[in-house]
């Protein structure tokens, strides 16, 4: 784990919404773990939960729109409290008390702190260049200490956004790409272990057959007279 207290590059260079968004996603698919419904039928059942916790996986970066008014940097305020674990809590927390969205208050609050870091994590991996270097920007996981943390393995090639035009660069749309390759592969792995898992949780619980049901019915009458 790298530490500094500056960044190397004026501007951050920082994983895109396609990373962020997919990251939500897996945690809609924890959220639907215990649930007997088709992929799709999940999604139009619980649409609300899903666009939240999308939501909760790229609001980090709400930070990045403080320094829109300032030409000259955008990023001056990108990369600051609210990429903390700080943030994540009091989010989380927030959120879980207007809406339990998982039935009890810490399944809820968990799935929405875990939305949430997704958010660090991916940050936590992202840099300018692939590979074992020091291209990240690093962020404050620790806040209030000042602090930042970058992980000195890049798995992730960021986005630059120093100014408008750069968003729309042939190299953003490269790393998007990329993001969308990555996550997208860990993205169908994850979708083969849940249908998996729905798959066994609906031969652990099979309707019951009119001989089963028969049966049962008459082993409860039969207890029932037993003095």
């Amino acid at each position: 784990m790298r530490l500094h207290g500056c960044h190397p590059d004026p501007f951050h260079a920082v994983a895109s919404p396609v990373a962020h968004t997919l990251a939500g996603f897996w945690t809609f698919l924890l959220l639907t773990a215990r649930s007997k419904l088709l992929l799709i039928a999940a999604c139009v059942r619980y649409l609300p939960q899903l666009i939240l916790l999308v939501l909760l996986a790229n609001l980090p970066d709400i930070d990045f729109l403080f320094g829109l008014g300032d030409r000259a940097n955008w990023d001056a305020f990108h990369h600051g409290f609210t990429h903390s674990f700080v943030a994540a809590f009091v989010v989380a927390f927030a959120v879980t008390c207007v809406w339990r969205m998982a039935g009890s208050f810490w399944r809820s609050f968990s799935l929405c702190f875990l939305a949430y870091s997704s958010h660090l994590l991916i940050d936590f991996f992202t840099g300018t260049k692939l590979g074992w270097n020091s291209t990240g920007s690093g962020i404050p996981l620790l806040w209030p200490l000042a602090k930042e943390f970058g992980s000195p393995l890049i798995l992730v090639v960021g986005v630059k956004h120093k100014d408008f035009p750069a968003l729309f660069s042939l190299a953003n749309l490269q790393s998007s790409l990329y993001e969308l390759l990555v996550f997208g592969v860990f993205t169908a792995a994850l979708l083969v272990a849940w249908l998996r898992h729905q798959k066994s949780r609906g031969v652990s619980h099979q309707p019951q057959t009119p001989a089963r049901a028969v049966y049962n019915s008459n082993s409860m009458q039969s207890n029932e007279r037993i003095p």
